[in-house]
């Protein structure tokens, strides 16, 4: 009788995730579920993700004064998202305003 090497479902998962490039589909989905988390109260109250394409976060915001002033503070939001993610998945950010 041969006996076979039982693998632990957890290493099936993640080599299935690996596999399917959920990896990266499943952090960038983190920017929307931990928003607050990454940008801070103040931020989250003005500032909301829509979608992420081809490194582009784009982001809705309460007022063009809003737009302004965070996108002055674009390359800070992109390393806070980014080091919070853990792995470059933003590179640009752009700003509508339409929250």
């Amino acid at each position: 009788m041969i006996m076979k090497e039982f693998e632990d479902i957890g290493s099936i998962i993640g080599d299935v995730i690996e596999n399917l490039n959920m990896k990266r589909k499943l952090n960038i989905s983190n920017i929307f579920n931990c928003w607050e988390e990454i940008v801070g109260t103040e931020i989250y109250k003005k500032a909301k993700p829509k979608k992420v394409t081809a490194g582009v976060l784009y982001v809705s915001v309460t007022t063009s004064t809003w737009a302004n002033e965070l996108s002055l503070m674009s390359s800070q939001l992109i390393e806070k998202i980014n080091s919070f993610i853990g792995e470059e998945v933003v590179k640009s950010i752009r700003f509508k305003t339409n929250l």
